[in-house]
């Protein structure tokens, strides 16, 4: 809820055409005076509504340029979050996208223009800040005006394949990079900004992908040395500094003689240009970027500022405000040009970190990291859990495994991939590589696990991630060979966890309907293994096979025994408890009947989680698929269009099957969802159900052409 001052500034934020690609020279209508002039109120007035709106998440102050200023101003910026309330409140300007300005670009624009008119691979590179992504816009903006489509993705160390292939179709499918490949559409435009940004651990997959894609047009924008500025089937435009006639446009404040003086002397390079200020030495001709920087820009800052910048130019990704520099540091390196703002925080411009970072010494860059690690720990969130393992890993400090496991379990996966493999570098331990080995299987990365895995000693802890990838595979002979190597070894309380975990694997892997009877009896032969040794299991493993043997016993209508199994969950996990509420739920909705319907949809209606929730409605399609309600179609089909991050294996099968049922429900589109849910049930390890539903692909083809 806002308040009156709070939505008439976020209404006059939302009526003001800008942008919000390239974050430089705003309209004077976004400046704390001109929003001032706007509501009839005085500057200071605005303070208290504007800094409810930021601590909300709605809008972001930034110093930056301003159309017809001569300094940098402050201005309020809508965040991703603000346009969507504005939007939902209807007072969202929307005239499109102004044109990008590449002052001093148009050969570049047409040279690159041409290079992307057929399919193929191309390469932008150049020094940082010398407008690779501002010709990219530019280049794209004009094509897309005459109808070409467009994917683009801003990378970072955290980006993996999944991401780019989510921010370039919509869609991410944990596949191979050959697979993700042959997604891409031959009228699109891919474009993969900061490529150098990617992390070692991700980059070959991505590489190869782009490699695959030879019916697509990708365009890959890298500085110099990466792995992505060699890609040899690559046409290379390399990108140079830009005419010097427009050197008076980057900079309007300047007068036109100066400005080319400074452009001539620092060869044309834009982001230099904007950054030399009156009062400023003259810098002779040909003065390398570098020592511009150095001699110029950050003799400008203060001590603290400076300090600050050390900071900011060795975290490993953008930062919010308050984490960790002050807003007068903030606010000294933003007047000084210095950063870069993005949707999820703000961090150095990356020619002013590289040229401050490659300044320190051993010894200083370690200090920074330790301090930074000192910094991160005090700070109780997730992420910022992944910030002290960043800063633990680079000052050398021994990694606690406790910490790893933490970043594991509650990070972004891709960012904890990341992690381990610096972990790794520097401290090359077993449970780390345990640790690692497992993420990357919970990313459907068997092929990465199993590389991972294979410095691990030969005995249980490597079996067991071979075990979890013959799974992923469906090489059924690989698994028991396994299993029965684990079982010999095992002590009894670990026996247990391979056995109870494997039927429950056999038991999700099948498409919804009834439980198969010789499967059910191979999983009860599997459970009584248990028997022998359950004194050594643990409560939850316990109620785990109960649920399970439960679960069968309701399936076949023995009433008796699923009463009696019930009661033992009960002694185990409490009336009430979740899992218990949830299976008895997916029980007593047989047999389908108005009753049962009630309950589902009230079920529904009070479950948070996407993931929850279509596992409830999944229940209910299976139910009544003979007759399926419209509120239920309805409710998955509004589900199934969100795009929520997979990082568990169970909402990777949940999903998987989200996209089955939506094949079942919409005939006229089944085959490429049917397809499609094939694909995901083999990367979440469900390689029956996938060959199951690749069965009825095959029935309903047949059933087409008779």
């Amino acid at each position: 809820m806002l308040t009156g001052p709070e939505e008439r500034l976020l209404t006059a934020l939302a009526s003001v055409e800008v942008d919000r690609n390239l974050r430089r020279d705003f309209p004077p209508a976004l400046s704390l005076p001109a929003l001032a002039m706007e509501l009839g109120v005085v500057r200071s007035a605005l303070h208290v509504p504007a800094a409810a709106l930021e601590s909300k998440g709605l809008i972001q102050s930034i110093k930056s340029n301003v159309i017809g200023a001569t300094r940098r101003r402050t201005v309020l910026l809508l965040t991703k979050e603000g346009l969507e309330l504005a939007n939902d409140m209807g007072v969202l300007h929307d005239n499109g996208q102004s044109a990008p300005v590449a002052f001093g670009r148009s050969s570049d624009i047409e040279a690159l223009r041409s290079m992307l008119s057929e399919p193929g691979i191309v390469t932008l590179t150049g020094l940082p800040g010398i407008g690779k992504t501002t010709l990219a816009r530019a280049v794209t903006y004009g094509l897309e005006k005459e109808g070409r489509r467009f994917g683009w993705c801003t990378a970072n160390a955290a980006t993996d394949l999944d991401l780019i292939m989510k921010s370039w179709t919509k869609f991410y499918f944990n596949e191979s990079p050959k697979l993700s490949a042959s997604r891409l559409e031959e009228d699109f435009i891919y474009v993969l900004d900061e490529a150098q940004e990617i992390h070692r651990r991700h980059a070959e997959s991505i590489k190869s992908m782009i490699q695959n894609a030879s019916q697509a047009t990708v365009l890959v924008i890298t500085r110099t040395p990466s792995i992505f500025s060699t890609i040899p089937s690559a046409t290379r435009y390399p990108l140079e500094g830009v005419d010097i006639e427009a050197a008076s446009k980057i900079s309007p404040h300047l007068e036109k003689k100066r400005a080319t003086q400074i452009a001539i002397a620092l060869g044309g390079h834009p982001l230099a240009i904007e950054m030399w200020r009156e009062g400023d030495d003259l810098p002779t001709p040909e003065t390398p970027i570098a020592e511009f920087v150095t001699s110029t820009v950050l003799s400008r800052l203060s001590i603290s500022a400076v300090q600050g910048l050390d900071k900011l130019s060795l975290e490993p990704f953008p930062i919010q405000r308050n984490y960790s520099l002050s807003d007068q540091t903030v606010d000294d390196l933003d007047e000084a040009a210095i950063l870069k703002w993005g949707e999820s925080g703000f961090e150095a411009h990356h020619l002013i970190r590289n040229v401050r970072s490659a300044a320190m010494d051993d010894n200083t860059r370690t200090s920074i990291h330790a301090n930074l690690a000192a910094h991160w720990s005090a700070i109780q969130d997730h992420e910022a859990r992944a910030f002290e393992m960043h800063h633990r890993i680079a000052s050398g400090q021994s990694l606690d495994l406790e910490l790893a496991n933490v970043v594991s379990e509650e990070s972004e996966s891709a960012i904890a991939a990341t992690l381990l493999s610096d972990a790794l570098e520097r401290e090359d331990r077993e449970d780390l590589r345990i640790l690692a080995a497992t993420l990357a299987i919970s990313r459907g990365e068997t092929n990465t696990a199993r590389k991972i895995a294979s410095d691990i000693e030969e005995g249980p802890d490597r079996w067991k991630i071979d075990l979890e990838c013959a799974r992923m595979s469906g090489d059924d002979n690989e698994c028991s060979r396994i299993e029965k190597l684990l079982l010999d070894r095992l002590p009894d309380s670990e026996r247990a966890s391979i056995l109870v975990r494997g039927a429950i694997a056999m038991h999700d892997d099948r498409l919804p309907g009834p439980l198969d009877p010789e499967l059910a009896i191979r999983l009860t032969k599997r459970l009584d293994k248990t028997e022998e040794i359950s004194s050594e299991m643990s409560p939850s493993l316990t109620a785990s096979t109960l649920i399970l043997r439960y679960i069968i016993a309701s399936g076949s209508s023995d009433v008796i025994q699923a009463a009696s199994l019930r009661s033992s969950i009960v002694e185990i996990l409490g009336e009430g408890h979740p899992r218990l509420e949830e299976i008895d739920l997916k029980i007593t909705l047989r047999p389908w009947n108005d009753i049962s319907e009630s309950r589902l949809f009230e079920s529904i209606q009070g479950t948070a989680g996407r993931h929850a929730r279509l596992k409830k409605i999944h229940w209910g399609l299976d139910l009544s698929s003979s007759d399926i309600p419209q509120w239920l179609i309805n409710a998955h089909d509004a589900e199934f269009k969100i795009e929520e991050d997979m990082n568990r294996p169970e909402h990777r099968r949940i999903d998987a099957f989200a996209w089955y049922w939506s094949g079942a429900i919409h005939s006229d589109d089944r085959i490429r969802l049917w397809a499609e849910a094939a694909r995901r049930l083999r990367a979440a390890g469900c390689v029956k159900a996938a060959s199951q539903v690749l069965d009825e692909i095959h029935a309903e083809i047949r059933s087409r052409h008779r």
